[in-house]
């Protein structure tokens, strides 16, 4: 256990996924990231009981730029809804940025509280987003936001006819895309998280701890996944 990796989560997805779904409103789903954040932190503190020496607790994507959720609003958001920079709708986003700020600061009280456990953050909003703001510079094409299999319409998704079904189809070139099917990512997008993730912690910043418990540097892994 103490010579183990453990990642936790992602936890809260599908949560507020399936509430935004269930036609609840933005305030209704924000009501649910204490309860959703007491989850995570339940189940680290179970982890660390166990003896775990190094745990990574990813952060919330940014909801916003998720094509199955820009397709789900499209039509009730107006233009000053959805961030200029990167086309992605501004609430579902102040979200997710809600849920880490919890989420940062319940981590914060559990360092604490575990001095001898490594308890890393990993940023994927941020990763996320720098991708979607400039995707031609991480090798993406110039529409970050649209899913590469689907059945056309807007962003490429649609509920009805989700990736998989007759009618839809990959793009030629997945690696060129950002999501996969207008929720997961694709290899390219997942590759580039990653390396953020491992690049965060190699920084030596006070809320990443490095990932120390395994035999390799975190430079080794960063060569080993295609980052440098």
């Amino acid at each position: 256990m103490a010579t183990s990796l453990f990642l936790v989560g992602e936890i809260g997805v599908n949560d507020y996924f399936i509430g935004l779904n269930e036609n609840r409103t933005v305030g209704e789903v924000r009501t649910f990231v204490p309860h959703v954040v007491g989850a995570i932190r339940s189940v680290i503190t179970d982890v660390i009981s166990a003896g775990a020496g190094t745990v990574v607790v990813p952060g919330m994507i940014p909801l916003g730029c998720e094509p199955q959720l820009l397709t789900l609003y499209r039509g009730s958001v107006d233009a000053a809804g959805y961030d200029p920079e990167s086309g992605c709708i501004t609430r579902l986003n102040d979200l997710a940025q809600l849920h880490n700020r919890e989420l940062r600061r319940m981590l914060a009280g559990l360092r604490r509280a575990h001095p001898g456990t490594a308890i890393v953050y990993a940023d994927l909003y941020r990763a996320v987003t720098d991708i979607v703001v400039s995707p031609r510079a991480y090798g993406f094409r110039h529409m970050p936001l649209d899913a590469c299999c689907g059945g056309g319409g807007a962003y490429n998704y649609d509920d009805a006819s989700f990736c998989g079904a007759a009618g839809t189809a990959p793009c030629a070139d997945p690696s060129e895309y950002v999501s996969w099917d207008g929720v997961h990512y694709t290899e390219a997008a997942n590759r580039l998280i990653a390396c953020s993730v491992l690049e965060g912690s190699h920084s030596h910043a006070a809320d990443a701890p490095t990932l120390s418990n395994s035999s390799a540097t975190t430079e080794d892994w960063l060569h080993r996944i295609g980052c440098v």
